[in-house]
């Protein structure tokens, strides 16, 4: 028999690493059960697995902790996007590819943490630079993916055009897609995708034939 292997020990900044996302991870976990304004650090520190008190070493307050928590998680959600958009050679392929993701995203856990954000930050002066900060970030972050993976597409101003429509098509219906109406919502969101898709043809198509 092989004797086990030592495990191998993990610096104290690795410690602190996985303490810190542990956190952030419990943080939106609570933000989407109990919304920002039931939402406390003890309850955030007890689902992490910490003490309050340590919590506190790693961010200065609740805002602090639930900006920070989400963009993680957006960040997280923008290199898996990157990821599977890459995977496709054709660009048209590419942007279903980026449709579906960001239908995907917006029908999971990291909309309904955003959407508590910004429904606090209309009433939470506190709280409201951090999340425009937030939202300037993710904006930047999926600039950056759609110019590396979509170059035709965003190669005037009427296909960035399409690209902002795709995004608040998504918004817009992911925000009544309540309990009992996702079927519903999910049609319609597969019927704008394929208007999307079309529309997105036809422009192409125009500029690469001109």
């Amino acid at each position: 028999m092989q004797a086990a292997q030592p495990a191998t020990r993990r610096t104290h900044a690795e410690r602190r690493e996985a303490t810190r996302l542990a956190l952030l991870d419990a943080a939106v976990a609570c933000l989407i059960e109990d919304g920002y304004t039931a939402l406390t650090t003890r309850r955030v520190a007890e689902r992490a697995g910490v003490s309050q008190g340590a919590q506190q070493h790693y961010f200065r307050g609740r805002a602090e902790l639930i900006v920070e928590a989400v963009g993680h998680l957006a960040s997280r959600l923008a290199t898996q996007a990157r990821d599977e958009v890459r995977d496709h050679v054709d660009e048209r392929d590419r942007f279903a590819a980026l449709l579906d993701h960001v239908w995907a995203v917006h029908t999971g856990p990291a909309f309904q943490a955003a959407t508590e954000l910004w429904s606090a930050a209309r009433t939470d002066t506190d709280l409201r630079g951090p999340v425009e900060d937030l939202g300037r970030a993710l904006d930047r972050q999926l600039g950056q993916i759609a110019t590396e993976m979509l170059p035709t597409l965003l190669g005037d101003d009427t296909g960035r055009t399409l690209l902002d429509l795709s995004l608040a098509a998504a918004r817009g219906l992911a925000m009544r897609r309540l309990p009992g109406l996702e079927a519903t919502v999910d049609r319609r969101w597969q019927a704008t995708r394929a208007f999307l898709l079309t529309d997105y043809h036809i422009h192409t198509d125009d500029r690469t034939t001109r």
